[in-house]
């Protein structure tokens, strides 16, 4: 019998319980593999030098901006992925609470099937509410305990490195944002000049923050004032910028937002934390009831 003949044949009674959750694991797989797509065809895209440098005059005959010009946008193929990502991890913590209401209630589909959902809460009183658990009411108490445990307001130092929060948090905005959560980042600047050239202002000074590109339009980088009658060439002339700046993919809220240690990590690093804790913090304790 094959896989899907199996489960069928399983949830006439109470359901393959090792089937399911070895798909619940086959998601986070799969999530791993669309993490390594993703670095493909990022640097797939650098090698194209999507990039250009280039400076532009301000309001004034003196004024320059240094810029960042997209010259080839970011595969719209990367968002798409990244959605994907999301939704497999997202699926198999859905999946993992949807084999405890089988198991638990003896049913499939189990009573209150469409209410049936991993819960992620920053507050322990809505988690209590009497109301989420009539939703969840084909969960036994101790699997409904169980996933207390694990939910964002225990986190320490607080719910901005929880990973479950970040998962929901990053969904709805893939969900609600035609999926742009994904930009290009400057994650270093070097940029020499020489006088009379004098730099005034400008990003440059926030160096050691990643700092989101807006492909739609140049990026300012760094504002300079130039003796009166230059022309752009002369800017260029007075510039050093062999490998001025180098980027990196990531997801502005997660690394804006997010606290210690999570905020350290880089955006493949991060997603390498959210599959290892979906599968051995939550899918295989819940699975063995040993969380």
């Amino acid at each position: 019998m094959n896989s899907d003949n199996a489960y069928r044949a399983g949830v006439s009674s109470i359901g393959d319980g090792q089937w399911a959750v070895d798909v619940c694991r086959e998601r986070v797989r799969r999530a791993s593999e669309i993490r390594a797509e993703i670095g493909a065809e990022w640097a797939r895209h650098l090698t194209d030098h999507p990039r250009r440098f280039d400076v532009v005059r301000g309001d004034t005959d003196t004024s320059w901006t240094f810029v960042v010009e997209t010259l080839t946008p970011m595969p719209v193929r990367l968002s798409a992925l990244f959605g994907e990502w999301l939704y497999e991890l997202r699926a198999a913590l859905d999946g993992i609470v949807y084999y405890l209401a089988v198991r638990d209630s003896g049913q499939n589909p189990p009573p209150a099937e469409r209410g049936i959902f991993f819960p992620v809460f920053t507050d322990p009183a809505k988690y209590d509410d009497t109301n989420h658990r009539g939703r969840m009411k084909a969960l036994s108490d101790e699997s409904f305990a169980l996933l207390r445990q694990v939910q964002p307001f225990n986190a320490q130092p607080d719910h901005g490195s929880n990973v479950l929060w970040w998962l929901e948090e990053l969904a709805r905005i893939d969900r609600h944002r035609q999926g742009h959560a994904l930009a290009p980042h400057i994650e270093k600047i070097k940029i020499g000049h020489r006088k009379p050239l004098q730099p005034v202002g400008g990003i440059l000074a926030e160096a050691h923050k990643l700092i989101p590109i807006d492909e739609s339009v140049p990026t300012p980088i760094l504002n300079l004032e130039s003796p009166a009658g230059w022309e752009a060439q002369q800017v260029r002339d007075h510039l050093d910028i062999t490998e001025a700046i180098t980027s990196r993919l990531d997801v502005t809220e997660w690394v804006r937002n997010s606290t210690a240690p999570m905020k350290s990590l880089e955006l493949s690093q991060r997603m390498v934390r959210c599959e290892q804790f979906v599968l051995e913090v939550v899918i295989n304790p819940l699975a063995t009831g040993n969380i």
